[in-house]
């Protein structure tokens, strides 16, 4: 079991990446200046949303902001803030739990708060007419105060006139709709397959039925409550949904956060990897909250979902391939990520021999270059943990080998040709990630000068203030990748570094580290030989 239990990670984000309701690249620096007392950059981009009808990127910004004190004069973006703060304020004192959980002291102060929240919700409605997002207050007002059906009726149709295919205003209605609030999971369920049906193709809501799937218990789906009784067809419905969008698709991740809730609930654990897979690092909130703190519910599950999977394996047996796209080999990998580790290579190949990755080193000055080697695996001989980790990246790799050594790692990624990432490792964790972009992502000025020390510190030169310009500078990626090594004073990449693959293989000095079983590392490591891992010398070195 714990053989199929670490191969069922293969895809699989890092718990410590994992991030709930993670904001659109365009907000993630107004938002970062919002939470040092800066509103201006945010209150731009609220306005540009209203402007151009970007209700989807507004509700995200609108939703971050509920949880600061907003800092600026009363206008239509402020209230409507404002707004979902009190809301918030109240479904806090509330929780997510079912009533019988619920004390009547929490039952109270929630009814007082909603009353409170009343006159602020209006103001916001009415100081943005054709908004569709203030009414994202309006209705989880109705579902706590208990509105009357006709009065539910008239604000749902209110905000679907401004936005007819808004994915929180259908949200809310199905829990008004649900049978723990105002309605019959008939009712609901019948909802979610109208909007559904009448939504355009790509959007999200053609699997809404999955999120009404969550507000039926287990053993309720066992008495064949209407709706629940097609569970597999709508669970199927959301997979074609998800399986149409690429992974980590900023529009699909509430919908892939429901299904695999719905997998799980049904014990369907390779359908439920995969799906994780496609999640990546975004989860949301809902459904996660009812279990508590969303994102430890949702590293929690997950880690299940592996160990259940992991379970239901015959002794003999291997891990299902995952479904969803993952590098077909190392070598396109390798033609995009290169290491910077501190020390000679025969020192590294030392501390990789735990490690289980085949990798191709060559000197560098104080710096050995590592990339990734796959035409240096034999055939049949790489072991599971080889190939999680090389999945993984060169990142991993570090955090596992590197770290009782404590040699702090550079990896510059190339991304296609729109992207470059520049990473420190260090104590077995990615302890800065920086991601260039172009225009639009931008990290915060407190983040880049963050990431700034840390990168000078990890190479042990440069100019913290310099770096952390680059860092935010829009330009070119693969152009600020280079510029910013050279800052640090590190080794230029190699000679068609992004364009092909294993660039080290022509390197001066280049040896191969292989990969090997775990049970082979250990005994080489306890090995009395000087060198238990001689590197490959290839030819004409």
């Amino acid at each position: 079991m714990v053989r199929n239990l670490e191969a069922t990670g293969v895809g699989l984000v890092p718990d410590h990446a994992v991030v709930v309701d993670a904001p659109d690249a365009r907000a993630v620096e107004p938002l970062a200046a919002a939470r040092q007392g800066a509103y201006e950059p945010v209150r731009a981009l609220l306005a540009a949303t209203r402007a151009e009808g970007d209700w989807v990127l507004r509700h995200e910004v609108v939703t971050a902001l509920a949880g600061m004190d907003a800092g600026w004069p009363e206008d239509p973006d402020a209230l409507v803030v404002e707004a979902f703060r009190r809301i918030e304020e109240a479904w806090e004192v509330r929780t997510a739990a079912r009533a019988k959980d619920v004390s009547e002291e929490q039952y109270r102060a929630f009814r007082t708060l909603l009353d409170d929240a009343l006159p602020v919700i209006e103001a916001a409605v009415e100081a943005s007419p054709g908004d569709p997002v203030p009414w994202s207050a309006v209705l989880p007002h109705c579902i706590g105060a208990q509105a009357p059906r006709d009065v539910f009726e008239e604000c749902l149709g209110q905000a679907l006139a401004c936005a007819p295919h808004h994915l929180p205003t259908h949200a809310h209605a199905l829990q008004y709709l649900s049978a723990k609030w105002h309605g019959s999971h008939a009712e609901m369920f019948a909802y979610a397959a109208r909007v559904a049906a009448d939504a355009p193709e790509g959007s999200p809501l053609r699997a809404l039925e999955v999120v009404a799937l969550t507000e039926v218990v287990p053993r309720e789906a066992k008495r064949g409550v209407p709706g629940a009784g097609r569970a597999d067809a709508i669970i199927a419905t959301a997979q074609a949904y998800s399986a149409s969008r690429p992974p980590e698709d900023h529009a699909a991740r509430l919908i892939r956060n429901h299904l695999v809730w719905a997998l799980n609930g049904r014990e369907r654990w390779a359908e439920s990897l995969d799906v994780y897979r496609s999640i990546g690092r975004y989860a949301t909130a809902h459904p996660w909250v009812y279990m508590g703190e969303p994102l430890e519910a949702f590293r929690e599950v997950r880690e299940g979902a592996r160990a259940g999977l992991a379970a239901s394996i015959p002794r003999n047996g291997t891990v299902p391939a995952p479904a969803v796209p993952l590098p077909s080999s190392a070598n396109a990998q390798a033609a995009h990520e290169i290491a910077y580790v501190p020390g000679p290579p025969q020192r590294v190949s030392q501390e990789l021999l735990l490690c289980g990755a085949t990798v191709r080193l060559a000197p560098a000055g104080r710096w050995t270059l590592m990339e990734s080697a796959p035409s240096e695996e034999a055939p049949g001989k790489r072991g599971r943990r080889a190939s999680v980790l090389r999945l993984d990246g060169l990142a991993a790799v570090a955090e596992s080998a590197f770290d009782s050594a404590g040699m702090t790692t550079l990896v510059a990624r190339r991304e296609g040709d729109d992207a470059c990432v520049l990473s420190v490792v260090v104590k077995g964790r990615t302890a800065a990630r920086h991601r260039w972009a172009g225009p639009g992502a931008s990290p915060s000025q407190e983040t880049a000068r963050r990431h700034a020390d840390l990168l000078v510190a990890a190479a042990g030169q440069g100019d913290a203030r310099e770096i952390a310009r680059l860092l935010r500078d829009p330009g070119d990626p693969s152009q600020l990748l280079i510029r910013t090594l050279t800052a640090l004073g590190l080794p230029p990449l190699p000679v068609g570094f992004g364009e092909r693959g294993e660039v080290l293989a022509d390197a001066r000095g280049a040896t191969v580290h292989r990969a090997r079983s775990l049970w082979q590392g250990m005994k080489d490591f306890m090995s009395d030989e000087t060198d238990p891992n001689p590197p490959l010398q290839l030819d004409g070195r």
